[in-house]
């Protein structure tokens, strides 16, 4: 009965949002329970999602430009492909999350949680990850020379995020960090998150690792 009666609440709020956003330019949804919903490819541009609660919720392809995610719970979504470009992460839980081909450029990721992310082609263009958590992050063919407040302790936590063709600001190479430190071992990470051959996951790497940043 519990679980039928969130479920029916999760309908409301999305039928809800979806009228309101039809009469303003914005919606409020601080601190909703969307918990596992479907959210693909959504509209969701400006939209107050503070404090909301968005675990293993499915956001790929949405838009969420310049929404508010300040202080939500994102453990595990998927946000594959996303377009984040100016949203509020400001300590967001991003814990797990995929957010491979997502645009996060001009986000503001202070303090957020991005343990274990899947930041596989991500945009970061002037993100700002000051004082965000990195840890076993996966940062593969990702251009971060324009990101805001990278700090090479962030790359050289105890548990690192996992680097291979990253182009690091040149203030992250103090100490000296090596853009490609773990390429041998994403194939592996690569296998195992997506599902596929590892021959496969080689042939990618091998392929990422030809391309040369300007």
């Amino acid at each position: 009965m519990g679980a039928i009666v969130m479920v029916a609440g999760g309908v409301f709020l999305l039928l809800n949002f979806r009228r309101t956003n039809r009469n303003t330019k914005t919606a409020d949804l601080s601190g909703a329970d969307l918990s596992g919903a479907d959210l693909i490819n959504a509209n969701l541009s400006g939209t107050n999602l503070s404090g909301a609660n968005l675990i293993n919720a499915n956001l790929s392809g949405a838009d969420l430009s310049s929404a508010n995610l300040s202080g939500a719970d994102l453990i595990n979504a998927n946000l594959s492909g996303t377009n984040l470009r100016g949203a509020n992460l400001r300590y967001a839980n991003l814990s797990g999350v995929n957010l491979r081909y997502a645009n996060l450029s001009c986000a503001n990721l202070k303090y957020a949680n991005l343990s274990d992310a899947d930041l596989n082609c991500t945009l970061l263009s002037d993100a700002n990850l000051s004082d965000a958590n990195l840890s076993g992050a996966l940062l593969f063919f990702v251009n971060s020379r324009e990101v805001q407040n990278l700090e090479p302790l962030q790359l050289q936590a105890q548990h690192k995020p996992f680097l291979c063709n990253v182009a690091l600001p040149s203030y992250s190479h103090q100490p000296k960090v090596n853009p490609n430190r773990d390429c041998d071992r994403i194939p592996q990470l690569l296998s195992d998150r997506y599902n596929i051959s590892l021959e496969e996951a080689q042939g990618i790497v091998n392929e990422a690792r030809q391309h040369r940043w300007d």
